[in-house]
Parts: C-alpha cells; structure tokens; sequence
C-alpha cells in the first residue's frame, strides 16, 4: 500500500532579475530542482503489504558529493516544503539521501522500522536537474519470533530467543514460564540494520529450560536483505512413530534442531555456542609466499620481507580476533597503549587501531561475511625489529555456521 505525498514547488529554479543580484558563477554551478517533485513511502514488504503511515514534516533529506563523501545539504521535509529558492551546486555527482529519521538506522531495536531512499543526480554547468518522484521503502529487516502449542507445553522454565544479524548487536525476544500457567513471550516485532548487502546472515538462538533442562538450539540463515519479513517459529514436531524432535521454522524452512545439551543452570555463557557444528568449518591460513607460516618465521634484520598469507573461511566470516603474546615485555606494553593483546578485526575500538602501525592486519566491517581475507604483514619488519623475541599471533576465526578455528602464526626477531 502506497501513500503520496506531493511536494508542491518545493524548491523552484532559481532566477535572478539582474546581473548585480547574481551569487554564483553560472560557468561552474548547476540546479538541482525539486519543483513537483513526488515523495511516496511504501511500506510494502518483499512477503505481505503491510499498513502504511504518511510520511511527516520529520522526514530528512541529505546531500552528498560523492567525490568526496561530503555533506552538503540538509533540510527536514517542512523546511523543504516551505522552500521557494533552487539548489546551486558546483557541477559534479551528488547522491540525495531521505530518511524518515534523522538517527542513523539502529543496528537492532523493537518496534523501529526506518524507511528511506537513495538516489544519484548529474549537475551539469547552467543546468537544472529535476529531482522527479522519490520512493521510500523500509531499510532494515523486520523478524517476529513466536512457537507452536507443543513447544510451549515443554517448556519448564523462563527463556528467550535471541537474533543477531549484526555481530555484537543482538535482540532479546524473552520468554516468561508465569509458573506453570500459559507462558507469555515477546510480540513486537524487531528491525535490524542490513550490514553485508547479499551476503548478510542471521543468527537465531533459543535457550531457556524445556522438559526440565536449561538447553539451547540455534541455526542461522543467509542472503538477508532489507524489506524482509522473516517469521520465526520454535516447533515441537511428534512423528508417526510416536518420537518428538524440536525445529526452528523460518519463513517456512524446516531448521530441525536436536535439544541434547544440557547446560548448567546459571550459565553465564563465554560467547561460545554449545551447539556449534564439529569441526572448523574449512577455515584455512595459508601462505602466499616463499615462508612456510606453520613454522616460526624470522625477521629479518635487513634486506626485504615478504610475508603474505590468505584467510580461507568458506562459510563466511562472523568474528576474527587476534590474540597477542610475546616473551619481549617492552613489546606487551607497547601493544598495551595501544588498545591491548586481544584485537578484533572486524569491530576494532578506536584505542586499538594503532597496533595497525605495528602490525598491518586487514581490519574494518567489509572482513564480515568475506570468505577470503588476505594479509600482507611485510611492513611489520621495521617495527618489529625494535622487539627481540618471540611474538605469536593466534588468529581466531568464527564462521556464519558457528564453526571455528585457531591458527598461530609466529614472528621471530633474534
């Protein structure tokens, strides 16, 4: 369902009367014009029509030049509306972003949907550019979590579904046992960020005491992508023969799920799943050079280094963190200033990113969901050579199965 709203003259071309009224130099500037320009928001989802909600003065609109990335306009939907002059801007490629919010889209939250949209404008030398109709659409993906009668009779004890699509952002849906009487669950519906384009995984987990054990199921699923409606259901299924087995049913698909482990009641947790897949998943360091890296490599003391190697990880990259040890305390300290011995590639902190001075690992959110990853240590000679001693690095992978694997690579600087 689509509601329309018209920006009636939003921003009309600018006209001057006279050569001494002229702000700009028509050799290098264009327009960019939203007079009748169309504003809808759909709040259609890829899987049902949902009611939509026009959109209000709050809306915002954001400008950017794309050479640089910078901001260069922003105006709230009202401002817009009540706006009689055009847009100049230097001639170059812009990029108008709307968003019903002028917050960042949450990377988890109930109840939050955000709708926006974006589009690229030419601004041409003593042109106008008109920027035409403008759909909005939601730009998260929303999940609801719910469980058939069977599963909610085996349930003995408090619990609560979790789903995580961006790492470290999940969102709880808890589950209340209300002492024997009908168990009551959380009903909203949850929105998250889209973080990894076509390769975007969400994980989903169940723990909670069911036929008096606290145990836990978890799956995960791939090719997220915003205006989804993802529909979990928790199953208990009973078979012909009489057997019973526990399912998690997303969108239809049938994830079935054994609750076989037993966990201890008050279990804080180490952020490992007890549940992960056997194995590492195929997760591989291999080298891209002449070292052989399962070996401890030496430094050098002059002449060049050539140290490369490749992060095989077929499943995609959840989570990879490096731990660092050294027999060289001046090199521990020195790492310490600088964020400390535990370094997470993926979601570096601020503090941390000057190991990469150090130490030039590949860092940042595009590793997420990456089955490749190279490294090219070679410029950690000269740094590393102020440090003798042994430096291991144990590189620790999590894949979007929840399989792993620990790899150590060892520096030597005699």
């Amino acid at each position: 369902m689509k509601k329309t709203i018209t920006i009636a003259s939003c921003i009309a071309v600018l006209a001057l009367s006279s050569c001494k009224q002229d702000k700009f130099d028509y050799g290098s500037v264009g327009t960019l014009s939203f007079a009748n320009c169309e504003l809808s928001v759909s709040e259609d989802l890829n899987r049902v029509t949902k009611a939509a909600e026009a959109a209000d003065d709050s809306y915002m609109l954001y400008l950017y030049d794309t050479s640089n990335g910078s901001l260069v306009w922003e105006k709230n939907y009202g401002t817009v509306k009540a706006m009689t002059d055009g847009v100049s801007l230097p001639a170059g490629e812009y990029r108008l972003d709307v968003r019903s919010t002028a917050a960042e889209v949450p990377a988890a939250k109930f109840n939050s949907p955000v709708y926006g949209t974006s589009e690229r404008f030419s601004i041409s030398v003593g042109q106008t550019t008109n920027v035409g109709t403008l759909t909005c659409t939601l730009l998260q993906s929303a999940v609801s979590v719910g469980y058939n009668d069977g599963f909610l009779e085996s349930v003995t004890g408090d619990g609560a579904a979790t789903v995580e699509i961006t790492a470290g952002y999940p969102l709880e849906y808890k589950l209340t046992y209300n002492e024997g009487s009908a168990p009551t669950y959380e009903r909203r519906t949850g929105y998250f960020a889209v973080n990894n384009g076509e390769n975007t995984t969400m994980t989903v987990t169940y723990k909670g005491n069911i036929e008096g054990k606290l145990q836990k199921m978890t799956t995960s699923i791939a090719g997220i992508q915003a205006r989804d409606w993802h529909i979990i259901t928790f199953m208990k299924k009973v078979e012909a023969t009489g057997n019973s087995n526990f399912a998690i049913v997303i969108d239809g698909l049938v994830m079935d799920t054994t609750l076989d482990n037993e966990l201890t009641a008050g279990e804080e947790g180490d952020g490992n799943d007890p549940n992960a897949p056997v194995g590492d998943g195929g997760i591989q360091l291999v080298s891209t050079c002449a070292y052989d890296i399962t070996q401890p490599v030496v430094v050098p003391a002059e002449g060049s280094f050539t140290l490369t190697m490749q992060a095989l990880v077929p499943n995609g990259t959840r989570k990879f963190t490096v731990d660092i040890a050294s027999t060289n305390e001046n090199f521990i300290n020195s790492v310490n200033t600088v964020g400390g011995t535990t370094l997470d590639l993926i979601n570096p902190a601020e503090a941390a990113m000057g190991i990469f001075d150090i130490v030039p690992f590949p860092h940042g959110s595009e590793l997420l969901g990456a089955t490749t990853i190279d490294f090219d240590l070679s410029n950690a000679q000269a740094p590393l050579l102020a440090f003798a001693g042994t430096h291991t690095f144990t590189m620790n992978v999590t894949d979007n199965k929840g399989c792993r694997n620990s790899i150590v690579i060892t520096l030597v600087v005699e």
